[in-house]
């Protein structure tokens, strides 16, 4: 039996628009269970354990702006944590689609809802295909914003009859991790082509053209 693992994270709410020009973005990572990660995990968790890391989960946005756990580690120290989640995602054998919703079509909640549903409906129709070749789909999403947990569970439940939910926290499953990095560094990716980086993203990626050739060209390889 094959079964796919779809990780979800999103960026971006469905509240009042406080700055524009604004995004709502939801990144869906793929995994076939068939293709085990054991040794890549392994690989990560021993890297960030050997190099001084006392932290379970690895928070993008927070590592770039220094927040929360990651605000007593050095600008040095978070690049490596950050180059570590890429080498992950990498060498995982995954894919990846990203949706993105421009906020200044999307002003209000019923608006936003509306444009996501289509979207993610048109996105998996797409692939039609590729997700016929499993028996079983396995979503896993925090649950973090209740409109997206409920546009999730009609649109994936209109497009399969195979599919599975469940509540997953990232701090146990490194892919959700993995979702939340990829989805980070989307929005780095309209933020980088508007010229509208902020001044810690700007710090953060501080060698030239380090996160266009680096970070989002890698990536792009692992787009479905």
């Amino acid at each position: 039996m094959r079964k796919l693992s779809v990780f979800i994270d999103e960026s971006g709410d469905f509240g009042e628009i406080k700055e524009r020009p604004a995004y709502y973005l939801v990144t869906f990572v793929f995994h076939d269970q068939n293709n085990s990660i054991d040794q890549e995990i392994k690989k990560l968790e021993v890297g960030v354990r050997d190099a001084g890391f006392q932290v379970e989960y690895i928070h993008t946005g927070p590592v770039i702006r220094r927040e929360e756990v990651f605000s007593v580690y050095s600008i040095d120290e978070r690049r490596k944590l950050l180059y570590k989640m890429l080498n992950f995602v990498n060498a995982c054998p995954v894919s990846y689609l990203t949706v993105v919703i421009d906020r200044k079509e999307a002003a209000d909640k019923v608006t936003l809802s509306g444009r996501l549903a289509k979207a993610i409906h048109t996105a998996m129709g797409a692939y039609r295909d590729y997700f016929a070749g499993f028996d079983r789909i396995i979503v896993y999403y925090d649950n973090g914003q209740s409109e997206l947990s409920a546009i999730l569970n009609a649109v994936f439940s209109i497009q399969f009859s195979n599919v599975e939910f469940r509540k997953a926290q990232p701090q146990k499953y490194r892919l959700l991790q993995a979702a939340d990095f990829i989805c980070t560094m989307e929005l780095l990716r309209i933020k980088r082509d508007e010229k509208r980086l902020s001044r810690s993203e700007e710090q953060f990626f501080y060698k030239p053209q380090e996160l266009k050739k680096t970070f989002l060209k890698s990536l792009e390889k692992k787009r479905l």
